[in-house]
């Protein structure tokens, strides 16, 4: 394989894994460059990549099991107008390894456990001076793609399609569970169908959103009652009555409508059920020693994982306190690419989110009510409309071209989230 180095020639070499020179670039002097595993392409894998990228110090090999980016803050989008994956998936870069991983290769140091490998479910292995685990979170298809099977963009845009036509033919529609997704999502759907089909969401919190300051959930309940959703508070779902609780949802093949019973007595009727009740962190090759009681990775406050003194998760994987957001995403994978870089230094890492310059990590999430109206917490504030919906069209955009790399824009980008740390360190705390 004929590898290009970062502002040096290329250099040939043998990648069969059982080579010694496997997973090795060298610079143009012939001395060895340390190599990254990046495992995992979404929003912290693939920025951690490109920090790491950046000066050419570094050998980085980004893995993935699907070929593509996807913005997942905007598959329910997709789900209503599928044409919108024509800029929502990117394929990844060149060089990207489509594979699984698998497992580790381990050896014993004088400072404790190390990896010196990932294996890949093709059997080969990956060298590794440092390990960043971006494996992310599972959530039920369609919604958002397996993070450990392969899926091609078009393998993709068929699965959205599928599920565009099943919901454009449901009349009625029921979404279990009233957090970020199941308001979005019934959002979307009475954005684009309006009073034509009957929606219901149902939550056994007090509110929706409940995640979020009060205030958002009355705000995001206000404009869903509007356009003619359904919303019951304070009750769940007993029995499903045969619809799927994981996995695709499905009408019902006799055609007609699921009846799922609530605790609180109620019988629902809906001819297509979307379970929004939460993700769970995906741990990738991760060994179980290393996770937490939900499948997390343990992590201590600079990200390294447990045990093992040059692996690091981060993102929707790490056990950590923190919302999980792209924003929370890209903080983690500049905080691991910093410390990596001083790891190997001989320097001592440091703690999160002071290595990014923060005492404290600003609370902010846009969540969409379709395309002109959205609720915005920032920290303490909290308020929608039309502003929050050009502020998250923003994010959007940015994160796009921060995924592609666009000149300027990528640049741009790392701006404006440094200047969120800034600002969020202080106001409307």
């Amino acid at each position: 394989l004929t590898c290009p180095t970062e502002g040096h020639s290329t250099l040939t070499v043998d990648t069969h894994h059982d080579s010694p020179w496997a997973n090795v670039i060298m610079s143009a002097e012939g001395s060895r460059k340390p190599q990254v595993v990046v495992v995992g392409g979404q929003f912290a894998g693939r920025r951690a990549a490109k920090l790491l990228r950046r000066g050419g110090r570094f050998g980085v090999t980004l893995v993935d099991a699907k070929s593509f980016w996807e913005y997942t803050p905007g598959a329910l989008r997709c789900l209503v107008e599928p044409r919108a994956t024509r800029r929502l998936l990117q394929p990844h870069p060149p060089g990207t390894v489509n594979a699984t991983a698998v497992g580790f290769e381990k050896t014993k140091t004088r400072e404790g456990d190390a990896v010196k490998g990932v294996k890949l479910n093709d059997g080969s292995n990956l060298r590794a001076d440092y390990v960043v685990l971006a494996t992310g979170s599972s959530y039920v298809s369609p919604i958002k793609a397996a993070s450990d099977k392969p899926c091609s963009v078009e393998d993709r845009k068929k699965i959205i399609m599928a599920a565009h036509k099943k919901l454009a033919s449901a009349p009625s529609v029921l979404i279990v569970g009233g957090g970020t997704v199941g308001v979005e999502l019934a959002a979307e759907i009475v954005g684009v169908w309006g009073k034509s089909k009957s929606v219901t969401i149902i939550t056994p919190h007090s509110r929706l959103l409940e995640r979020m300051p009060p205030r958002a959930g009355m705000l995001a309940q206000r404009w869903l009652t509007k356009k003619g959703v359904r919303v019951i508070l304070n009750d769940r779902i007993e029995d499903w009555g045969g619809s799927k609780t994981g996995g695709d949802p499905a009408l019902k093949p006799s055609g007609g409508t699921w009846k799922l019973q609530t605790r609180g007595g109620e019988e629902l009727h809906a001819s297509l059920v979307y379970p929004c009740i939460g993700g769970a962190p995906a741990a990738g090759p991760a060994d179980k020693s290393t996770l937490g009681s939900r499948g997390e990775v343990n992590v201590d406050d600079s990200f390294r994982v447990e045990g093992l003194r040059n692996v690091f998760a981060v993102g929707d994987c790490a056990g950590t306190a923190e919302e999980k957001t792209a924003f929370t995403a890209d903080l983690n994978a500049t905080a691991v690419a910093h410390n990596i870089r001083a790891a190997h230094n001989g320097k001592r890492v440091k703690e999160y989110p002071k290595v990014c310059g923060a005492r404290s990590v600003p609370s902010i999430t846009v969540v969409s009510l379709y395309k002109w109206s959205a609720v915005m917490q920032f920290n303490k504030l909290v308020f929608g409309g039309p502003v929050p919906a050009l502020v998250k069209w923003f994010i959007e955009t940015m994160q796009v071209h921060a995924a592609k790399e666009t000149p300027v824009l990528t640049e741009l980008w790392d701006v404006v989230e440094q200047t969120n740390v800034f600002l969020g360190g202080f106001m409307f705390k």
